[in-house]
């Protein structure tokens, strides 16, 4: 990586990194896709509407076919015969097909860095998680009555997008930490910021603000490690909490087949459980339909 990735020591990063200073000089990350901002744009205009989308998504030829695809897997329809994004849209929502097209074209992006970076990370592995991890937040989501389903399902999907940008600017050192972690007895978390003078999930949101993400999304990408006393109440709360539950219960139920660096014994679940409002009897009760859209969700896994 060009100058300024992995800087091969823990002695170069003595001091604390500007998490923004750090985005702004690794060249090797992508930099926010055209079609991103317009899909953005749309969703920052209260005047649009379904058409406005369909003519951002028609313009990328990549992110409508995978659209398309994903729209006829399992996870969202078993119809098999939506051939048009038009067709989607009427099918699925509007709201649905936004909160795809914008998975798909960060999450190309993103592993698509990831890729070349050279690390030692199982960036294939930490992709699933993160789509069990969306999979639970949005079941969740529907559990708890929150407005809108497919926002907790992004909100899920990206959590770990700081991870991503750390193993491609320091993709060496990052290894070291998470091995360490096992040594240290501490979080992931505490050893990022020790390092980097930030966690993953501080950058995650310096990151999609970097990219114009909506506002309740950088923050429940933020926010997803903090803790939060009593129940969840403010909306990016709500989504922050049932990804930190998700997250959790992502890492339990469909446990990582590589060190992504969870310690469920750093980890309060009595906690995530009461703040998401969700008691861990109406989990056990839902193992089944958890099982099952996890399993359905794995249509992402092939972007």
């Amino acid at each position: 990586m060009s100058g300024t990735t992995d800087m091969t020591s823990t002695a170069t990063l003595a001091r604390p990194v500007d998490v923004r200073s750090m985005l702004a000089e690794v060249d090797e990350l992508p930099s926010i896709p055209e079609t991103l901002i317009r899909i953005l744009k749309v969703l920052d205009d209260p005047a649009s509407g379904p058409a406005d989308l369909t003519r951002v998504v028609r313009m990328d030829a990549p992110v409508m076919a995978k659209v398309l695809r994903l729209a006829n897997s399992p996870y969202y329809s078993s119809r098999g015969d939506l051939a048009d994004i038009n067709r989607c849209v009427a099918v699925l929502g509007y709201r649905t097909v936004r909160q795809v097209a914008i998975c798909i074209t960060v999450a190309t992006s993103l592993i698509s860095s990831v890729e070349k970076s050279g690390g030692q990370l199982d960036y294939r592995e930490l992709w699933r998680h993160s789509v069990v991890t969306g999979a639970i937040a949005k079941h969740l989501a529907r559990m708890t009555g929150y407005p809108d389903p497919e926002e907790a399902f992004t909100a899920g999907l990206l959590h770990d997008m700081g991870k991503f940008v750390l193993e491609v600017y320091a993709p060496q050192i990052y290894a070291k930490l998470i091995a360490d972690r096992h040594l240290r007895r501490c979080s992931l978390s505490d050893l990022e910021r020790e390092t980097f003078g930030f966690d993953h999930a501080e950058l995650g949101a310096a990151f999609a603000e970097s990219w114009r993400f909506p506002a309740l999304l950088v923050r429940s990408f933020g926010e997803h490690h903090q803790v939060i006393v009593g129940r969840a109440r403010a909306r990016h709360e709500q989504v922050a909490a049932l990804v930190s539950l998700a997250d959790y219960l992502a890492n339990t139920f469909e446990p990582p087949r590589c060190d992504l660096g969870f310690d469920p014994t750093l980890t309060d679940p009595a906690r995530l459980h009461e703040t998401a409002g969700i008691p861990v009897e109406l989990i056990e009760a839902n193992r089944d339909a958890l099982g099952d859209c996890i399993e359905k969700a794995g249509a992402f896994l092939q972007l």
